[in-house]
């Protein structure tokens, strides 16, 4: 008779899989589901399916869901702004007005590469939690405060239609995100592809077109 090998309990065993090309699956897996179900329908057994972890893994790297939905936000984000930072440096000693047409550009494209950004905001907005709050106060705080020292010159200048900025930016985050967002609708109403580059830069494009008073 045999007996079966059994696994001391704590650290899962190991795989063939780098750390954090594991932590990286399962981070892509999480931002997949919590777009399509939101926090409460995303269950972590399958993010672990979709990741191709198992389940212990998943629970050894991230505890709870709550944490794993918090480091999935909080990589996107740095993700984001590190796109962001890039193509804001290569502008360097260009006109305000320049630096921000280039700005808006790097933003439509970074939604047109992550809708699921936009689709777990609008999950969480509809509803009232403290991943809500944890939004407001590590995402979009920053982000609009940094948005308002860039649009107000503009806006004293003439070249943005004079409006509270709060509303100007959640127009202007709509606008770029929307047809990435509803890539679906888009394309059963229109037939048209939105994540080939020449609509994503169509779309900006409209967006300068729109927005912007030379």
């Amino acid at each position: 008779m045999t007996v079966a090998a059994t696994r001391p309990r704590g650290r899962p065993a190991r795989t063939a899989r780098p750390v954090e090309e594991t932590r990286s699956a399962i981070l892509d897996a999480a931002l997949k589901l919590f777009s399509e179900r939101g926090f409460e329908g995303a269950a972590m057994r399958d993010i672990a399916g979709l990741a191709g972890v198992e389940h212990s893994l998943l629970r050894y790297h991230y505890s709870d869901k709550a944490t794993l939905w918090r480091a999935a936000l909080a990589r996107l984000i740095t993700d984001m702004n590190a796109h962001m930072a890039a193509g804001w440096r290569t502008t360097r000693g260009q006109p305000p007005l320049d630096r921000f047409k280039a700005t808006l550009r790097d933003y439509v494209r970074y939604c047109a590469r992550h809708p699921e950004h936009a689709r777990i905001m609008v999950q969480e907005a509809m509803g009232e939690s403290d991943r809500v709050a944890w939004i407001a106060e590590q995402i979009v705080g920053p982000q609009h405060r940094a948005l308002t020292r860039l649009l107000r010159p503009l806006m004293d200048q003439g070249h943005l239609p004079r409006v509270p900025l709060h509303n100007l930016i959640y127009m202007l985050s709509a606008a770029a995100q929307s047809p990435f967002t509803l890539a679906g609708e888009v394309r059963h109403a229109y037939g048209i592809d939105m994540l080939d580059k020449a609509e994503i830069e169509r779309h900006a494009d409209a967006l300068i077109a729109l927005l912007i008073r030379d």
